[in-house]
């Protein structure tokens, strides 16, 4: 085969790769996953993106900064897939915007209003064997994260209902390393398949106060 030829069946298989959609090796496409019609109207951005989650079945974080009032987001998605369902999420939120991780992971952030307490970089010991309650609970003990939330004056804030932990909480375990607690939380959504992490933080002209919900 002659140079000129193997350089155009390399560009047909390379161009046929990219028109197909299909994720590169080692990595995953959340956003190309294809959904029949779907309804979302949930009072608040994280609980529509809640729902999203769940009625999608894909992995979502989100971060924000809270604005002063949230209100109502409703969403009649004809059909498509996932980044069509995303896209129609922010034409109706527009002050939030979504990415997606390599490992599939989608995350959420509101524009300009983001927690820069997800990119506190901690020496994680690592978790063996622990429920996802367990790895929630011990995060208020990273030092890294406490040293944020004394510099910030920050208090933790987050509501119970009681059914937070009543299902995918088996055992799941965490490499220990550095990592980010944006890349602690996403390994923890979805290694225990509950698929949704947020953190939240109170208006900027209140006191602060984080909830960092894993459920």
């Amino acid at each position: 085969m002659t140079k000129q030829l193997m350089y155009l069946f390399l560009t047909m298989i390379i161009t046929r790769t990219l028109s197909s959609g299909t994720a590169p090796a080692g990595q995953s496409n959340a956003s190309l996953k294809r959904l029949d019609r779907l309804h979302i109207e949930q009072f608040a951005v994280y609980n529509a993106l809640g729902e999203i989650s769940q009625k999608a079945q894909v992995t979502i974080g989100v971060d924000a900064v809270e604005p002063k009032q949230e209100s109502t987001v409703v969403l009649d998605f004809p059909g498509g897939k996932v980044a069509d369902l995303l896209d129609m999420f922010v034409a109706a939120a527009p002050d939030y915007r979504w990415t997606e991780t390599s490992s599939g992971v989608i995350h959420v952030s509101r524009t300009s209003a983001h927690v820069s307490l997800l990119d506190v970089v901690m020496s994680y010991p690592g978790a063996v064997k622990k429920t996802r309650r367990n790895i929630w609970e011990d995060i208020a003990n990273r030092p890294e994260v406490a040293a944020w939330m004394q510099s910030n004056s920050c208090l933790r804030g987050e509501l119970f209902n009681g059914k937070e932990f009543r299902e995918h909480d088996d055992p799941i375990s965490i490499g220990p390393g550095s990592l980010t607690l944006t890349e602690l939380l996403d390994q923890v959504a979805v290694k225990s398949s509950v698929n949704y992490c947020a953190v939240l933080q109170s208006p900027s002209d209140t006191p602060c106060r984080i909830q960092i919900i894993l459920w």
